[in-house]
């Protein structure tokens, strides 16, 4: 019953996304009979989707019914056009990473809570992190996520973890909002977050923020390990690392070191 379920989801989206195509290659506005012979789908099952769509800002509707792309499509395909931008300018510096800590390099971006891996550069070493390019990582416990949060305003933070807790995934997991606002603290001191084990057990890993050319944290980078490689000594050596591959990034991106928008501690990340 569950997989009927989940198939009949699966088969309302696909209908859903075939609409929104479909309005998208109108030039002016259509209205729903022009829809319902192009798609074959019936006016009375066709509404209910536009509707929605309308209502999630996916589509506008106009003047006698008729409908074109809403803003949301618009605001979709400038965070798309961000990321690739945001991946290309981040890879040769992930690759460089990857490469002379010998350690997995992500980069990571901020999605409903979680943090989204962009990109994924291995190294040749056998053992190396489970991650994949798509996959998702809790915010509060990961070298990315935590490298995100230190740089975002206490309100935001406070607000992020209020929606979506701090849910224990090992004994070093940080389960306190307290706690946490002071590791975070620490981390926009220094400006390098460590993973201590907090969500795999057996991965460690140091982030660093992204920032873009208004000052702004948009995405973190990391360079991820076996926690028995990842000695204390190692750690320091590839925080190094990767904060140099953080400002890299940052700098291509338009942020300036030495601007006025610079946080207090990007004088530790970059010095």
């Amino acid at each position: 019953m569950a997989f009927a379920k989940d198939n009949r989801h699966i088969k309302s989206l696909v209908k859903g996304l075939r609409i929104l195509r479909a309005v998208g290659g109108y030039p002016a506005p259509v209205s729903i009979s022009v829809l319902s012979r192009h798609l074959l789908i019936p006016k009375g099952t066709l509404f209910p989707f536009l509707q929605t769509m309308a209502a999630e800002g996916m589509l506008l509707v106009h003047e006698g019914g008729r409908y074109t792309l809403g803003p949301r499509v618009l605001e979709l395909a400038s965070m798309f056009h961000a990321q690739v931008r945001l991946r290309d300018i981040a890879r040769p510096q992930l690759e460089w990473l990857a490469r002379t800590c010998g350690e997995v390099a992500h980069l990571c971006v901020l999605s409903d809570g979680e943090m989204v891996y962009l990109d994924r550069v291995e190294t040749r070493k056998v053992v190396q992190v489970g991650s994949r390019v798509g996959g998702r990582c809790p915010i509060h416990c990961t070298g990315v996520g935590k490298a995100f949060l230190a740089f975002l305003s206490e309100s935001q933070v406070r607000r992020l973890l209020t929606r979506y807790g701090l849910r224990r995934y090992t004994p070093t997991t940080i389960t306190s909002v307290e706690r946490l606002l002071r590791e975070l603290r620490q981390i926009r001191q220094r400006g390098y977050s460590i993973d201590r084990s907090e969500h795999d057990p057996e991965v460690r890993c140091v982030g660093a923020p992204i920032f873009n050319h208004e000052g702004q944290v948009i995405a973190s980078i990391s360079a991820a390990g076996p926690a028995y490689r990842m000695t204390a000594a190692r750690v320091r050596y590839v925080s190094r690392m990767v904060a140099r591959a953080s400002r890299e990034i940052s700098c291509a991106l338009g942020y300036r070191v030495d601007g006025p928008s610079r946080s207090v501690a990007m004088g530790a990340v970059h010095g």
